[in-house]
């Protein structure tokens, strides 16, 4: 009889057919669950920047003063910075994906509370309630991420992350401009939490996710305070860099309306419209970001780019070269930012040396960015008010970016047999 003889299809680099084809299905999976993810924080950003197109009808329509609508408008940012360490521990013995979808409902039921409510007092506890939400989905949806996989994929994926909060911020401001003019506040707000409702219930699609080790975060729980103090002190070194990137960003994105109205004359809305072009434009630096780390770039030197926001700002707000050198110079601002900002979130597991870290490191990271977007702006605008001259941006800028820069450095500098491990099928 005929020896049988039998032949095995392989196609590129000796991989099977079959191999080829488990690959492609892995990789699908990879980019639906990070889009999942991805969208959960664009949609929970946009609580970020949803008030600001409506702060003048709340005022009519509610009889509320200037610092009412602020706080309402700033209520989010300022849980973050409050409680983001905290609701970390709160939410780590819990399973990741359902806290997610646990966040979003629930700042979608805040929003359509919002949406009904006919008092100061109401709207203030429903957007206390968003921002807890929205703290949840920004400390879980990293840690999904990074239970998605390994490699220089989860690399890019997580610099890519890094811009959920400026596209959220846009869809926020543009979609409610528009929204609120043809449905008024509350017809925008409601359909803001029905947005996020339909996100929480897609996220419940969500597929081949892995979780953290309760083992070993129970293992990790019994250890003393001042072995956790040792474990984050590199998360909350990266935390405390973090904040000055953020906080230098939205320094400039407050006061460069202000600055193109008084020193070009542009109107207020010309200047705003403006000022939002170039914070959305400024996105393309965490794609930059992404395409640099998968493909080797080193954190390190891509945290370098933050001298470059400084920079902007001695052009950006020099007063001298017109307002075509002013306006570029701010995208370069805008691009630096979000790559650098891009760069951290791709870093925290270079920070981190367990799974059950992941959630407290993205509390801090969460917890310092807020804390810099709230004291940042007023500090630098005390400055610029008691030299009476906007060319203080720059010198301000330039002290916090260096400050940022070193700690940064400071963060992902570890042994190299530290990184993220303990991790089990879900």
């Amino acid at each position: 009889m005929a020896e049988k003889t039998e032949f095995t299809v392989r196609g590129k680099e000796g991989r099977t057919a079959s191999e080829e084809l488990t690959e492609r299905r892995e990789s699908r999976a990879f980019r639906r669950n990070f889009c999942l993810i991805y969208l959960a924080g664009v949609f929970a950003a946009t609580s970020m920047g949803k008030m600001t197109p409506i702060s003048l009808a709340l005022r009519e329509d509610l009889s509320l003063s200037l610092t009412q609508v602020a706080l309402l408008t700033s209520l989010v940012t300022a849980v973050a910075a409050a409680l983001g360490l905290f609701i970390s521990y709160l939410v780590r013995p819990l399973p990741p994906r359902r806290m997610l979808v646990a966040g979003l409902v629930v700042m979608g039921l805040a929003g359509l509370f919002c949406a009904r409510a006919d008092s100061f007092g109401a709207l203030l506890g429903g957007r206390l309630v968003e921002g807890v939400g929205y703290v949840v989905v920004v400390i879980v949806a990293p840690v999904l991420l990074f239970a998605l996989g390994d490699g220089r994929r989860l690399t890019g994926a997580l610099a890519i992350w890094g811009t959920f909060m400026p596209v959220g911020l846009a869809l926020g401001s543009f979609a409610g401009g528009v929204m609120s003019a043809w449905l008024d506040w509350r017809g925008w707000l409601t359909a803001a939490a029905a947005g996020t409702l339909v996100v929480a219930a897609a996220t419940t699609r969500l597929t081949s996710v892995r979780a953290q080790s309760t083992a070993s975060a129970g293992q990790q729980g019994r250890q003393d305070r001042a072995a956790r103090v040792r474990r984050l002190a590199r998360p909350a070194t990266m935390g405390a860099g973090f904040a000055t990137i953020s906080g230098s960003i939205v320094a400039c994105v407050t006061l460069y309306p202000t600055y193109l109205h008084e020193e070009f004359g542009v109107s207020t809305e010309s200047a705003g419209t403006l000022t939002g072009i170039v914070s959305l434009a400024g996105v393309g630096g965490g794609f930059l970001a992404s395409w640099l780390l998968v493909r080797g770039a080193g954190v390190k030197y891509l945290f370098l780019v933050t001298l470059l926001m400084p920079g902007g700002a001695f052009a950006a707000f020099a007063g001298a070269g017109g307002l075509g050198v002013s306006v570029a110079s701010a995208f370069v601002i805008a691009l630096a930012n979000e790559l650098v900002v891009a760069t951290v979130f791709a870093a925290i597991p270079v920070a981190v040396r367990t799974t059950a870290d992941l959630g407290a490191a993205n509390g801090l990271v969460a917890q310092f960015g807020s804390i810099g977007a709230l004291a940042t702006p007023p500090l630098v605008g005390l400055t610029v008010t008691a030299v009476d001259g906007w060319w203080a941006v720059g010198p301000c800028l330039l002290c916090v970016c260096v400050l940022g820069l070193v700690l940064l450095q400071i963060a992902v500098r570890q042994p190299a047999d530290a990184g993220v491990t303990e991790t089990v099928v879900a």
